[in-house]
């Protein structure tokens, strides 16, 4: 049943995409969408203006909707087809259904080696996929088919899932192959990029200064990933479950941070002001650990399930083989490394820290927007 509601709602999308390209004209215009949040990221803001500077017509259209809401969720299947007639470039920080329906002119399929799982390449508009995590920490999309935490098999094929982006954008070259397997693309699809956020961390960390100066006390944000899967551990909800008890054993003031769509709300647009205001940051597999990095905060990974999370999803870098000085595996361990940086953050290994981001952000373009303009004219 699944499967047939697919296919009408695909023939039912192309006609009316159909419909909008014959009746409207293409023009110098940008559209930004996401489906997973009700505030515009700080990268689609920033590109917006970028782009209205040199003429162009930046769109923004997001909204976290359910499906249930049929009404509202069809208007903006309606605007967002009816922009994608229209638009030149295309930008999504996420999955997005219509996107992968849609029969769009393409690109002639070149790629070097075994044939991937997308070959369809849109040329009329460019459709870049802009993910909104940086680095390439856990595994996602074709990397964790099957298991508890990734999709099934049947779900990416029924639903085309990625399918339809002319690029994929990554923090670093080293992010370029792990970015094509996940997005089931060749290499040569994936560019590396340095999205505004990128900037924007940076002259923070700058702004305030090389020394780390801690409140008093510190504050210690413990922020892990998001999970899935019911049936997956989840050590922070574990700790916080008793956290006055852990709060008593540390020598910092907790600051809890699940992720938003673990709690059923809004996806996060830009940084969040928890990770601004802490001193030091606790994580398992989140990318935040990028964010923090950039910003110049220490990280401590707890990560006492990691031998089942190196199943599912799996992991492309692996912190306690990486940096292991970093690594908690018990709540005792967690304590004591805890106390070390509230008490001496001059004594954090950086050099782990620097040793497991690696080549995260290495080799990205910093000028976004011509290379967006670039890839546009190519097609």
């Amino acid at each position: 049943m699944k499967t047939f509601l697919v296919h009408i709602a695909k023939g039912l999308f192309n006609i009316l995409y159909k419909l909008f390209c014959a009746t409207t004209k293409r023009r110098d215009e940008i559209l930004f969408f996401s489906r997973q949040t009700n505030e515009p990221s700080y990268d689609f803001c920033s590109l917006a203006r970028d782009f209205e500077a040199l003429g162009w017509h930046p769109v923004i259209l997001v909204k976290k909707l359910a499906k249930s809401s049929v009404i509202p969720y069809s208007g903006m299947v309606f605007k967002e087809i009816y922009h994608l007639a229209r638009c030149r470039i295309c930008v999504v920080d996420r999955y997005d259904p219509v996107i992968c329906m849609l029969n769009f002119r393409n690109d002639e399929p070149t790629f070097k080696g075994s044939v991937p799982v997308h070959t369809d390449y849109p040329a009329e508009p460019i459709v870049v996929q802009m993910w909104h995590a940086f680095g390439a920490f856990k595994k996602f999309g074709y990397q964790s088919l099957d298991t508890p935490e990734g999709h099934r098999s049947q779900t990416l094929e029924r639903f085309d899932i990625h399918r339809n982006y002319s690029w994929v954008v990554c923090s670093g070259e080293a992010c370029r192959a792990a970015f094509a397997e996940a997005f089931g693309y060749p290499k040569e699809r994936v560019i590396a990029l340095h999205r505004p956020e990128y900037h924007k961390l940076q002259g923070l960390r700058r702004s305030g200064g090389a020394e780390l100066v801690f409140n008093d006390p510190p504050i210690a944000l413990f922020a892990p990933t998001l999970r899935k899967s019911k049936a997956s551990p989840h050590p922070f909800r574990d700790a916080f479950e008793h956290g006055d008890e852990l709060q008593g054993r540390v020598k910092a003031k907790i600051a809890w941070s699940f992720h938003p769509l673990d709690q059923g709300l809004s996806a996060p647009g830009d940084v969040s002001e928890a990770l601004l205001t802490c001193d030091f940051v606790v994580t398992d597999y989140s990318s935040i650990v990028y964010e923090a990095y950039l910003l110049g905060k220490p990280v401590i990974f707890y990560v006492p399930d990691i031998k089942r999370y190196r199943k599912s999803p799996g992991l492309n870098a692996d912190p306690l083989r990486v940096a292991p000085e970093l690594c908690a595996r018990t709540e005792d361990e967690l304590v004591s490394k805890v106390n070390k940086v509230a008490r001496t953050p001059e004594s954090y290994r950086w050099d782990a820290l620097e040793r497991f981001v690696a080549q995260a952000f290495d080799g990205g373009c910093d000028d976004c927007v011509e290379t967006l303009r670039a890839l546009a004219e190519r097609s």
